[in-house]
């Protein structure tokens, strides 16, 4: 298990500059950020993707850039999704004349079908195109990301030359035959998600009641508030010779600036409220920061079955779990799975989308419910591949292949 996330450097007592407050609109609630560089942790994805590559590529690296930049110079169409998003974050989009320019078309943002470009990412993963990958970042991009952060006050030139990833050996459960591999600490994720597997695994088919049992089990470890929205992705790979590969990333809502000419805005995790629950640039040391974020395999009889992951911040868990019963206690196809009805409880409220095919569901252990009308991004993006089929979770614009 390949531990490239965002990490915090020490920024105790340091001085903290571009760090500012914004408010995302959801229409029925509003929910509040913090942007700028000083909100930035200490990225890992290129540190991450470059190490993965070099143990385990079997490609040149500049193979697998090609199609990034074409996408970046050549556009990619908005989805109903990131439309929504777009509007949501319009705040984070103010956050510099350059981020307007990319997210918005004759002055008004992106919509549906409209197509995003990003020019300058293009040239930029160019590099990769010619140069050394490991050589090209520690000895010009660590340079170019630390200048530009060098506003927020807290990242040094250290920081991004002595990031390193962590190879972690993955938690392991045995659920109804199956082998369920899925992300240790510091993630919080992982270890939630086999928790709440444990009270099923002596069951048959399950319903939302035994469900919301699990999800209980889970809360304990889930108790800081957590983001409504984020920019989180997660890829789940079979190849034809049966190679596995789930993988979760997030930039949080983004710090709403540009790493100079790279078209690269940056994440915000140092302004994300729930990630940092003794309070804003308290970090005594240089540590990973904790997060749900949890890539999870399945294996049975020492074959790859399933990859599956999820987006959605504290939804990450639960979407997981409900995924997991439907394929495995309930035998559900992938489809079925992803598109049945999910449960979650938040604060000690449980949130359920439309029951459909349960028939009506009372006598719940939580004494607050709430019933949601439709499905919902809310619940989470599940994208789950299997040997032989794959369904991405349409709450989030989800695609397979």
């Amino acid at each position: 298990m390949f531990d490239f996330f965002v990490e915090s450097p020490k920024t105790k007592g340091r001085e903290v500059g571009d760090f500012q407050k914004i408010v995302a609109d959801f229409g029925n609630t509003k929910q509040s950020f913090h942007i700028g560089m000083g909100s930035v942790g200490v990225p890992g994805v290129l540190p991450g993707l470059i190490h993965v590559h070099k143990k385990l590529g079997s490609l040149p690296f500049s193979v697998l850039v090609e199609q990034a930049v074409f996408l970046a110079k050549k556009g990619a169409k908005v989805s109903k999704n990131q439309e929504y998003l777009t509007q949501v974050l319009a705040p984070v989009i103010s956050g510099s004349e350059k981020i307007k320019n990319l997210f918005l078309k004759e002055g008004s943002l992106l919509k549906y079908g409209d197509s995003f470009y990003n020019p300058e990412m293009g040239s930029f993963l160019e590099n990769f195109l010619h140069e050394d990958p490991e050589s090209f970042y520690i000895n010009d991009v660590c340079s170019l990301f630390f200048e530009a952060f060098s506003d927020g006050g807290i990242i040094g030139l250290r920081d991004l030359v002595g990031y390193s990833v962590k190879e972690r050996v993955p938690l392991v459960q045995e659920h109804k035959g199956y082998k369920i591999f899925t992300n240790p600490p510091p993630s919080t994720g992982g270890t939630m998600i086999l928790n709440a597997l444990s009270s099923l695994s002596k069951e048959g088919a399950v319903g939302p009641k035994e469900i919301e049992k699990a999800l209980m089990l889970a809360q304990p470890f889930g108790e800081a508030r957590s983001s409504s929205v984020g920019s989180t992705t997660h890829l789940s790979i079979i190849d034809k010779n049966k190679n596995v590969a789930s993988i979760t990333t997030t930039n949080g809502v983004g710090a709403g600036r540009l790493i100079g000419n790279t078209g690269v805005m940056p994440n915000n995790m140092l302004g994300e409220e729930h990630l940092n629950p003794h309070g804003f640039h308290a970090w005594p040391k240089k540590q990973r920061i904790p997060s749900n974020i949890a890539p999870t395999l399945v294996f049975k009889n020492k074959e790859p079955v399933l990859a599956l992951g999820s987006a959605g911040s504290s939804r990450i868990v639960s979407a997981i779990i409900c995924t997991l019963a439907n394929l495995i206690n309930n035998e559900s196809s992938i489809e079925e799975a992803v598109s049945s009805p999910r449960l979650h409880i938040e604060n000690g409220v449980l949130h359920h989308e439309p029951l459909k095919g349960w028939g009506a569901v009372s006598g719940f252990k939580n004494k607050e419910v709430v019933s949601w009308k439709e499905k919902n991004m809310y619940f989470g993006g599940v994208n789950v591949v299997g040997v032989e089929s794959s369904f991405g979770d349409d709450r989030r614009s989800g695609y397979s292949l």
